[in-house]
């Protein structure tokens, strides 16, 4: 079983399409969360670190680190915005979002997100898993054939394309 462990809803982006924005003043028991998960290691193998944005939690990498020092395969989720390389020593995988290429990602989630997603992606790159993860919803899913060929030349573990959850009948293209 893979666990999703939402570490905080706070998000220093405001994307449009984003699943969570709603929950963005709920406040998290990360303690009551890592007991949680523990209490269950027996049917889990990953543990996903999401959010938000689960780099503006000062203990994230004291929370990975006690994950995976509990035996969990520990991965992580996020914009890549923020600059924090050294989280690919604390967990097994790094996901990082791209919906599409370079001006086009830039209009849905602000100027030189692109840019810093990558540079983020290059930095953690060899050192842990990498998963670069896409969101497919109506006004990208042609910009995803494009966003192949950037994926490709990245040269990710894995790409992952979830569908827009807030929008039942968006079908992923075929790429």
């Amino acid at each position: 079983m893979h666990v999703l462990f939402p570490i905080t809803y706070q998000c220093n982006l405001n994307c449009a399409f984003c699943c969570t924005k709603g929950l963005r003043g709920v406040s998290i028991d990360i303690a009551k969360s890592i007991q949680t998960t523990k209490a269950n290691k027996d049917k889990i193998d990953w543990v996903y670190v999401t959010g938000g944005e689960p780099f503006l939690v000062d203990s994230l990498f004291e929370v990975c680190q006690d994950l995976r020092d509990y035996g969990f395969k520990v991965g992580v989720t996020t914009n890549g915005t923020i600059y924090r390389p050294e989280i690919a020593n604390y967990v097994d995988r790094v996901g990082i979002s791209l919906d599409g290429p370079k001006e086009y990602h830039d209009r849905y989630r602000g100027e030189g997100t692109f840019d810093k997603a990558v540079s983020l992606f290059h930095a953690v790159k060899g050192k842990c898993e990498t998963v670069i993860m896409s969101v497919a919803f109506k006004d990208n899913l042609e910009e995803l054939k494009k966003l192949k060929l950037v994926v490709e030349s990245l040269d990710s573990t894995y790409w992952q394309i979830q569908r827009d959850m807030n929008d039942p009948s968006v079908v992923i293209p075929e790429l």
